[in-house]
């Protein structure tokens, strides 16, 4: 009886430790995200990189983006409906996807149809699907900060490409995958709020 009280106690202990290494694990990350986001916060609403934008024509978009664990970052995209606070990176390869959302380079990076990607997974846009017409978005990007208004949620084909076409209208319009359904994307597009 005693091997089997100290079998199970060996066990709780491993089992106790392994939590408390896996929760100190998510907070380093948890907070290292938080600091990554706040220092892009501080940079892309300071007036030196406010002054760059205005003489850019000296200076390529490349030159005023941040870089942030290998990557060229575009700014965060804020959606407090589904409480996802995240870094916008320019591309998206899976590398890229794999560290937070991706600006499509196609698209533009401030005005007309600015379009991004995520994956749909807890740590990204699994929620995605829960927005409706009315909600709000904010982009901040090294442009300024513009405030978005869900307009449009729809389902297309992998291969349709049209809802990413660029407009004259400032957009924001963010694709997804759909669990269980490769062929699908979930597209949604919000309005900038004027």
């Amino acid at each position: 009886m005693n091997k089997l009280k100290k079998s199970i106690f060996i066990i709780i202990i491993i089992i106790i430790a392994i939590l408390v290494l896996v929760s100190i694990f998510w907070m380093i990350n948890y907070f290292s995200e938080k600091d990554k986001i706040k220092n892009v916060y501080d940079t892309y609403t300071d007036d030196y990189i406010q002054n760059k934008v205005e003489i850019q024509n000296t200076t390529t978009s490349d030159d005023l983006m941040l870089e942030i664990d290998g990557e060229k970052v575009l700014g965060i995209i804020k959606i407090d409906k589904i409480n996802f606070e995240g870094l916008v990176y320019e591309g998206t390869s899976l590398s890229t996807l794999s560290k937070g959302v991706g600006h499509l380079s196609n698209s533009p990076y401030f005005n007309g149809n600015v379009c991004l990607a995520a994956h749909n997974t807890s740590k990204f846009w699994a929620k995605l699907n829960t927005l409706e017409n009315g909600d709000t978005i904010t982009y901040t990007s090294f442009l300024g900060t513009k405030e978005y208004q869900v307009n449009n949620i729809t389902q297309v084909e992998e291969t349709d490409w049209t809802l990413l076409n660029d407009t004259e209208e400032n957009y924001l319009t963010l694709v997804t995958c759909i669990k269980g359904k490769s062929n699908l994307r979930l597209v949604v597009q919000a309005v900038e709020i004027k």
